[in-house]
Order: structure tokens, then sequence, then C-alpha cells
């Protein structure tokens, strides 16, 4: 066969070469549902109403004509003919073609371990289908009961299974599959007993192997059967006892909790493979190990719904993470990174709550060979007790987030947005935000990001209006008096009084916004920068150190706090060494002019300059440097002395 048919992570042609071949969507689709029906045969009315649902008889077979003919067009450019067209039927040429879904149906029953290692396999790629979004009912209602039905057979596979495991990977194939049937179900007992056996066993098995590797090259023995064998019971995600795997796959529908009633019952928590600095994954096995206990953790206190770690490690693989967490549901993101600069390395781990972006718990563990062996379970732990108690200390403002699902979508739409730092992208949050309070008048995350907007265009134009930051005060205030609990209505409010020049209020209200979100890198980052011009740069400079350690992707404002409080303590230098690290140096050109100048170094100074007027052909110095509001004189003057030097 030259062809494949891959279904799940999607759905693609495959040539034998492995490159994907481009194909009419319904036709790819036609083939799947092709591939579940008898003889693989459909009539030609009941493939039009698959494709195309409800839609008027004649539409729907005037497009499958259509459609038909483009299929037709294909395959004689391929020179392969997956669907026979006939007069009354569409047939699938199942010699021509072998599908990932098709070999599901070949797994043997009897063979519990090595059916259960197929499926796992299969899912492993993603979802059946994933992200395919067909225009019909009956096409949609055929994906999830192709799904319940791949579920019900992985879970009672996985029961069968059990027994058989004698060794390391047969232990971890049970402790996956068990975290998968989890993230699905966390109610599922049955499978979080058997996930718990089997990871102790994959542990005890690895060591007797490294303990016996000069005696004998064959482990000991042993059979995965708990103390007391598990009896799946009837309760959500479970087998009743006597139930056969085919009716087990019919009746799953009406047992399994759907994801969505889950997801409002459970915050849902990904932990994220842990990375090195420059992004990529850390190649220490000690590291990941320390995840997956975290992972084991965190199953065992019941208060998280914990995405499966196949799906985590996606997540961390993506370059879009934000759309991705959000289409999987998820609440909360732990991030773990690993620093070298430390004898083994040390892991940085931050747990972040997805809607806002605010960092609730970070830590930070020494992976020295010598304390990670030993405390490795204890570590993992502490780990899981500490997210699992600032998840249910952060419970109120999660549930606020998410008390409209419609306005919610609206916020993480603008937050996306807003964190481009260009006008246009402020403008765009904007109105996305003030959709979302169109849907629920009393959303305060869609609030206090209104006002952000307002500030931010004052910012990024320089015109020093002050209506932007009268707007910006007034829904700032009116997100505090809708929930006085969330600590960015007092964050954009510390901002806007610290333009207003009322330097007091502002160091006040910011240090309020850090009592109720003492890890919110943003609220200690907006924190120094009102330190920085209240005249107190040497303050602002440990501040946002902090910041940039609790975040160290950091946005580019960040680095432009840091940059202006180095420059402020006449460390310029090290204030060109965080321009250096902003995505968008251009924000800070009048900064790096400033800089270069004191320093002595004119040439690039002028430089800076050029590119400042070209942005902002009408740019006035003493305009601009009226509208900066630094608390003292001394403060000003010098920022002036440097950006005359540059020739402004």
């Amino acid at each position: 066969m030259n062809f494949r048919l891959v279904t799940f992570g999607g759905l693609r042609l495959i040539d034998a070469s492995g490159k994907e071949v481009a194909f009419p969507q319904k036709g790819l689709l036609a083939m799947c549902c092709l591939f579940d029906s008898p003889d693989h045969e459909l009539p030609r009315e009941k493939l039009a109403r698959f494709l195309w649902g409800d839609t008027h008889r004649s539409t729907a077979y005037v497009n499958l004509r259509k459609s038909l003919s483009r299929i037709k067009q294909r395959q004689d450019e391929l020179g392969a003919h997956f669907l026979e067209i006939g007069p009354k039927s569409i047939t699938l040429n199942a010699k021509v073609l072998e599908s990932d879904f098709q070999a599901l149906s070949h797994v043997d029953p009897n063979a519990s371990l090595g059916g259960l290692r197929s499926i796992a396999q299969r899912l492993s790629g993603g979802e059946f289908l994933e992200n395919v979004e067909p225009e019909s009912a009956p096409a949609r209602k055929w994906i999830i009961q192709q799904r319940e039905r791949l579920a019900g057979e992985l879970r009672s596979l996985f029961f069968q299974a059990l027994p058989e495991a004698r060794q390391e990977r047969e232990f971890g194939l049970i402790r996956n599959v068990a975290l998968r049937i989890l993230a699905d179900n966390p109610f599922d007992e049955p499978a979080r007993e058997a996930l718990f056996t089997a990871h102790d066993a994959e542990r005890e098995v690895g060591e007797e192997q490294q303990d016996t590797t000069a005696v004998s090259s064959t482990p000991t023995a042993r059979m995965l059967v708990p103390a007391q064998p598990i009896q799946p019971r009837v309760q959500a995600g479970a087998v009743p006892d006597g139930l056969r795997p085919a009716e087990y796959s019919s009746s799953f529908g009406r047992l399994a909790k759907t994801r969505a009633e889950i997801s409002a019952a459970l915050p849902r928590l990904a932990l994220l493979p842990p990375m090195v600095a420059d992004g990529s994954l850390d190649p220490r096995a000690s590291a990941h190990a320390l995840i997956e206990d975290i992972t084991i953790g965190l199953c065992a206190l019941r208060s998280v719904s914990v995405v499966a770690p196949y799906t985590a490690a996606q997540i961390g693989l993506q370059s879009d993470k934000a759309s991705t967490i959000e289409r999987h549901a998820i609440d909360y993101i732990l991030d773990c990174r690993v620093s070298p600069e430390t004898y083994g390395g040390t892991l940085y781990t931050q747990l972040i709550h997805f809607a806002n972006d605010e960092i609730i718990w970070a830590d930070r563990f020494s992976l020295a060979p010598e304390g990670l062996l030993i405390g490795r379970r204890e570590i993992a732990i502490h780990i899981a007790k500490a997210i699992a108690r600032e998840v249910e200390h952060n419970r109120m403002a999660r549930e606020h987030f998410i008390s409209d699902p419609q306005a919610y979508r609206l916020f993480l739409l603008g937050q996306r947005n807003i964190k481009q730092i260009q006008l246009p992208n402020v403008r765009r949050a904007r109105k996305l935000f003030r959709q979302a309070i169109t849907v629920k008048a009393d959303y305060a995350p869609a609030l206090s990001g209104i006002a952000r907007t307002y500030f931010m265009e004052w910012l990024l134009t320089a015109r020093g209006d002050s209506e932007l930051l009268t707007m910006a005060e007034r829904f700032a205030r009116q997100s505090i008096a809708t929930d006085e609990r969330l600590a960015s209505g007092y964050r954009e409010l510390g901002n806007i009084r610290l333009y207003q020049h009322e330097f007091e209020e502002s160091i006040e209200t910011l240090d309020q916004a850090e009592r109720l979100s003492p890890h919110y890198a943003d609220v200690i980052a907006s924190y120094a920068d009102a330190l920085a011009q209240a005249s107190q740069p040497a303050d602002a400079l440990e501040k946002i150190r902090r910041s940039i350690s609790l975040n160290p992707l950091c946005p580019d404002d960040y680095l432009w706090i840091a940059a202006s409080a180095c420059y402020s303590t006449e460390q310029y230098e090290q204030a060109l060494s965080y321009i250096a690290q902003m995505k968008d140096r251009s924000l800070a050109d009048r900064l790096s002019a400033a800089c270069w100048a004191m320093l002595g170094d004119l040439k690039k100074a002028r430089y800076f300059v050029r590119k400042t007027r070209e942005a902002q052909p009408d740019f006035a110095l003493d305009k601009w440097i009226a509208a900066v509001p630094f608390r003292d004189e001394w403060q000003k003057e010098h920022y002036r002395e440097g950006l005359l030097k540059a020739g402004f």
C-alpha cells in the first residue's frame, strides 16, 4: 500500500515517503466513515446525510456530486482510487489504503497487554480526528461515539492487562494508560488505585534491575495485582461488574462524565515537560522523573484534574501554546525550567493561572544527584501539596473567570491581543473586552482589561492625552468595585495613579495588589515601575529582578522597567543589556539613545535618535519629559541630560 490515512491527532493522507498529500477534506472524512461501515460501503443517500446533515435532500445530493467530482479528479492525479464511485453507493477500496483507525479494529482482545499497547500508541498521537470540526450533526455525533468507544476499549483492556504486567516497561504502560483514564475522569477510583500500584511496582523493579545486573540479566518477575483485587463498580467512567467490553462501549456515554462537566467540577492542570534556557526539552532523566512523581502525587490528592502527560508534552512543544491550552480547557500550568548554573542544575517551578497569566506559586529545587535520589518523592509530594493548596486558595478567582463561558472566551482573546504591545492589537483587545462585558456586565477581569488598554494606548501614543488616563481610571475602579479580591484592578489603578503623579496612592494600591497575589509577576513588575518613577530606583531594581525570576521568559515591559531602573542608578551598560534581551527593542529607542550618550558613544546615540524620529516625527522632548511621572526633579533632569546629549 502506498497511502495511509492518519486519523489520530488530526486527519490527513500520507504517501509512501511519509509526506502529507493534499486531498478533499470531505473525501478524507468519508473514508473514515467507510472504514467503520459494513463491507466498507455506504449508499449515496446515507453518505450525503453523514457529510451534510439536515441540509435539504436535493441540496445534499448536489453537494455530494460536486465533492465526488473533486475526489475523482484528485484520485486520477494520484493514480490511486481509494473511493469507488458507483451510481447508487460509494465503496472504500481498503486494498490500496491503510489506516491507523482500521488497525484498531483488528486488536486481539485476548492479548490484553498487546491490545492495550496498540490503542495507547494510537492515542499518544492525539485524539481521534482531533481539531476536525465537521459541519453536519451526524458526523459530529459519529466522532464522539468513536472516541467513547476507544475510551471504553482502552479501559476494558487496561483492567484485563493488570495481572499480566511483570516488567518495568509493562508497568510504565499501565501507569501511562491510568493517567490518561484519570485525565478524562478524575473520579475513576479503580484506575487511580492501579496507577499507584503500577508506579510503585515500576520503581521497585527498576531498582531490582540495577541491584541484580551483575548477578542476573532477568529481573524478578512481579505481577501487578493490588492487595485487594480491583472490582470496577458502576460510577462515572467505571466498568460495571459483568459488563462485556462491547456493552461497555455502547453505554460509555451514559456512564462517563463529559469533559465539560469534569472541567466544571475540578480545575484542569497541565504539567509541562521541563525545559532549559533556550526553550528546548531538558535531557536529564531526573527532571522528567520528578515531573512524573508530581503527576502521581496530584492524582492522589483528587483536588485537580491532571492533563495526561502525552498531551502536556505536546503543549510544551507548540509554538502557540496559548491556543492549545485554551482548546484543552486548561486552568493551570505548572511551568518547569532547568537552570544548569549550579551542580546538577536547579529546577524552577511556577504555577500559572492561565486566565490572567498570574503566577500564584513558585519555588526552586536542586537536581544534584545526592539530594534528588533520596528526596525525589518528598520533593514531588511537597510540590503536589503546594499546588493543591494554591489552587484551592485561587478557587474563587477561577470561578469568577469561568463564570460565563462566552465572556471568558472573549476575555482570553483580548488577553492574547494585549500581549503584543502594539497599538492595533491594544485597540482590538479593548473591543473584545467590551464584548465580554456586553455578555456579562459585572465581569471584573474584562473591566480591568479595558482599563489596561486605555493606559497602554496612552503610553504607546506618547501624547499625554489625559482623557485616556481618565477612562482607564474609571474602568479600573469599576473592576475593583465589582470584585475586590482580584489583583488586576488594583494593578491597573496603581499604574494609572502613578502617571497622574499620585505616587503615594500608586504605591499603596500596588502594595495591596501584591498582597492579594504575592507571586503575580506582572503585579510585582508594575510595583517596580512605580518605585522607579517615585525616585526609588534601587528598590525598583530589586522588585523587577524578583519579577523576572518568577517569569524567566518575561515580556518586554519587564526588561524595559529593569533598564530604566538601571539608568537611574547610573548602570548604563546593565541597562543596555536588559534592552538587548527585548523582543521589540524599538520600544526602548529613547532609553538606548540616553544610555549610549551617557557612556560617551554619540555615534550609537544618534542612531537611536534617528530611529525615534522616524517612528514619531512629532516627538517633543519637553512635552514627553513633562509626562514622565518622576517624583524627584533630579531623576527627571538625569533623563533629560541623557536625551539632550544624544541629540534630541
